[in-house]
């Protein structure tokens, strides 16, 4: 009779480790879900007249990466940097055309991956208002970074290899900061 008194509790808290089990790995499986799904983006269904030509408008932009942009150009006018956003979401089909650029078809290299974070409308590309000298103003866009770092963007500027002065990005971990004297809209 012990024997079997002994074996009851024994069997209870065995149920109880794989009901524990079980559980846990439920919730380790939904965490992982939703991991999964913050980091991958629904196929865009949108379909462009021209899938090669550059978009430069804001509207284009997921959510947050649009509020960071509008947040960044307010701050750089404020000190006096004339922006103008070069462009902004990017189909495939342009950001290959792009890659292929100085590797299979002729011109410069002007971008270092296939995967870019335009193409999921997580990046914009900025140009200094003056004609002719869009992209030769270096000073302009150290200026223009330490905004970027300020308010919580990703500057390709600082980049130590394949650095993209002109170019900012968010991802899933980006928080937008506002200073003191801007306010989220």
């Amino acid at each position: 009779m012990t024997a079997s008194r002994g074996s009851k509790p024994l069997r209870k808290r065995r149920r109880y480790k794989a009901r524990f089990f079980i559980i846990m790995f439920g919730l380790l499986i939904a965490a992982g879900y939703g991991l999964f799904s913050a980091f991958s983006t629904l196929p865009d269904t949108r379909t462009y007249e021209d899938p090669y030509a550059r978009i430069d408008s804001l509207d284009e932009l997921d959510e947050k990466t649009r509020e960071a942009a509008l947040l960044f150009l307010d701050i750089a006018e404020d000190e006096g940097l004339d922006v103008t956003i070069a462009e902004t979401y990017r189909t495939q089909e342009r950001q290959d055309q792009l890659y292929a650029k100085g590797r299979t078809s002729p011109g410069s290299i002007v971008t270092w991956t296939n995967d870019s974070r335009h193409t999921r409308r997580n990046a914009f590309d900025i140009a200094k208002n003056s004609p002719g000298h869009e992209y030769d103003d270096p000073e302009f866009f150290r200026k223009c970074a330490e905004i970027a770092k300020r308010i919580g963007l990703t500057a390709g500027y600082y980049w130590e290899s394949n650095q993209d002065m002109p170019h900012f990005e968010t991802d899933i971990f980006t928080r937008i900061r506002y200073p003191e004297g801007y306010e989220k809209p």
